[in-house]
């Protein structure tokens, strides 16, 4: 083969390899961009002083991971229970509807109880009753997002994941397309025990950038040296033995 022939094919091959490369390692660096503001914007959030929480639905799915203060009644007889191992111990997140002073129905996150003390019964000191104020975050990124998770298992009030429309037909009522979980405030027998904690970003785009470019730099530097190889083969030429015709 011709060195014009090898360097054409060796061209129709690397080339789009190595743009395929840069593109990876390009919007790896976009995806670093928008998670490190979206740690911001969290983050910033998270450090506001508690507001109270609007009345406007549109509002409050502008809110996520603010932190509010929640002003209303438990409608204990409504609790919803979500599956939740903690320390491999099973139980379950409490979740407890409130009837806010202007109201309408917003579902709180009262925090985390064992799998023994799921009935009230158990717990009669934290069905707190008459108003209350709790002070949480609000959380409408879970909001309707099933992901892998499996499907709720209504009859048996056993949820995986948040549902406010299934939610609101158990009981026939409103509730507001958000959910606010509650802080560390201690409750009254210790149970639920809330923590408004707010799950940390994997941020690995920067890792994932450096391997896309480096391998579009390696694909570069064994070409070349392919190509050196292959050329200086192709400018050789035989020699013939004493001993051939």
């Amino acid at each position: 083969m011709s060195r014009g022939a090898v360097i054409f094919m060796s061209i129709l091959v690397v080339v789009p390899a190595f743009a395929v490369l840069i593109g990876l390692g390009s919007w790896q660096v976009q995806r670093l961009n928008w998670k490190n503001d979206l740690i911001f914007t969290r983050q910033a959030a998270l450090d506001v002083d508690p507001v109270p929480i609007p009345g406007r639905d549109d509002q409050v799915e502008r809110m996520t991971f603010r932190r509010v203060i929640v002003t209303g009644t438990f409608l204990h007889d409504q609790e919803f229970y979500f599956y939740a191992p903690k320390s491999g111990k099973q139980g379950y997140r409490v979740v407890t509807p409130v009837l806010q002073q202007i109201g309408v129905t917003l579902l709180v996150d009262r925090g985390w109880v064992p799998a023994d003390k799921r009935d009230p019964a158990t717990r009669p000191e934290g069905q707190v009753e008459g108003e209350v104020t709790i002070t949480g975050i609000v959380r409408t990124d879970i909001v309707g997002v099933q992901g892998p998770l499996p499907d709720n298992d209504v009859e048996n009030n056993e949820w995986f994941w948040v549902d406010p429309t299934a939610m609101s037909a158990v009981h026939g009522a409103y509730y507001r397309p958000a959910i606010v979980v509650a802080d560390d405030t201690a409750n009254p027998g210790g149970w639920p025990q809330g923590d408004a904690t707010v799950p940390g970003l994997r941020n690995a785009h920067l890792g994932y950038a450096i391997t896309w470019f480096s391998l579009a730099f390696a694909l570069i530097v064994i070409w070349i040296l392919a190509l050196r190889r292959r050329l200086s083969g192709a400018d050789t030429v035989p020699v013939k033995d004493w001993g051939e015709d």
